[in-house]
């Protein structure tokens, strides 16, 4: 018989080994330790543990899966209106279906109790208050693809797509800044600040990256005006089950009057280059379906579409 319940104390080590036996993809954190859990999971001020539901049978773990919020506009605090359940991890089972329907419905629940009145399934770059770094590469993608049992399992509770994202990836071996023009324009009129483990700017920006490392590369004009500015972070220890050091570019932030000039490619190729004689050998970003600009500023750089998911939406009577 399948029981359910929230997190107890005693189950990070169980709730590993679920996630170890897991189909979960090629972007998920294998193998998944205590520890990784911990830092990406449990140790977030926000964490409930009553959003993160557990199957049992005959007192053995067979499945869990976590639900929780956003932040607020200000990103000061959290906003309970919008909930999302951001992954159901259930190993083969013979009732796997069955398992997945039930905690995704105690997810619900919990997040309805606690004010939502729309409901998601999956995180993005704003609903990304844990996982980061665990699932899904760089940023939270939805659901991806090559977790076809867990989207299926919202297809069947109703959600529907609110939002594609897709992965891109660039090997840095061989890049080069490209040289023309409106480069060269912009190099002689700026100036590059590179900030090693900067101040977060928010309390949402702080709670999410805590124990991340990050770079951020600002392009500052002559009078020290900040024109943008890209984050990127260490996506150790991730990438070691790929292989090689790689970098995630968190967020790319250009001052709106200085948008469409050429400054996002320039900034990008820049941090780039420098994180190419850093050692760093792959660059991950993340783009919504609704983000053509970004889509087309990554594919001039050359990168390549590696993986896909759904952001779902449950509308709610």
């Amino acid at each position: 018989m399948i029981t359910y319940r929230c997190f107890r104390n005693d189950d990070p080590p169980r709730l590993a080994e679920v996630w170890r036996t897991a189909d979960l993809g090629p972007l998920a954190m294998q193998p998944m330790t205590t520890a990784e859990l911990e830092a990406g999971v449990f140790s977030k001020p926000y964490f409930d543990r009553r959003g993160l539901v557990v199957a049992t049978e005959n007192d053995q773990i067979v499945g869990f899966a976590h639900a929780g919020f956003g932040p607020t506009a200000d990103q000061k605090g959290i906003d309970t209106r919008v909930g999302s359940t951001l992954l159901a991890v259930v190993p083969p089972h013979a009732l796997e279906n069955e398992i997945s329907d039930q905690l995704l419905v105690r997810c619900e629940s919990y997040l309805q109790e606690s004010g939502a009145t729309c409901l998601l399934g999956g995180g993005n770059d704003v609903y990304r208050g844990f996982y980061l770094g665990l699932y899904g590469g760089s940023d939270l993608p939805g659901i991806l693809d090559s977790s076809p049992k867990m989207q299926q399992m919202f297809e069947r509770a109703g959600y529907r797509q609110q939002q594609r994202i897709t992965v891109h990836r660039r090997p840095l071996e061989g890049f080069r800044v490209p040289v023309n023009r409106l480069h060269i324009a912009i190099r002689r009129r700026t100036v590059m600040h590179v900030i090693d483990e900067p101040e977060r700017r928010t309390w949402w920006e702080a709670a999410t990256t805590t124990g991340v490392a990050l770079r951020r590369y600002e392009l500052r004009n002559k009078t020290d005006d900040v024109l943008g500015s890209a984050t990127f972070w260490d996506m150790q220890p991730l990438s070691q089950g790929w292989g090689v050091v790689a970098a995630g570019l968190l967020h790319v932030d250009i001052e709106g009057p200085r948008r469409r000039q050429g400054l996002a490619q320039y900034l990008i190729a820049e941090a780039m280059h420098d994180l190419s004689e850093e050692g760093v050998a792959l660059i991950e970003a993340h783009t919504t379906d609704a983000n053509v600009a970004a889509a087309k500023l990554f594919e001039k750089l050359d990168f390549s579409q590696s993986g896909q998911g759904t952001l779902f939406e449950k509308a709610l009577n």
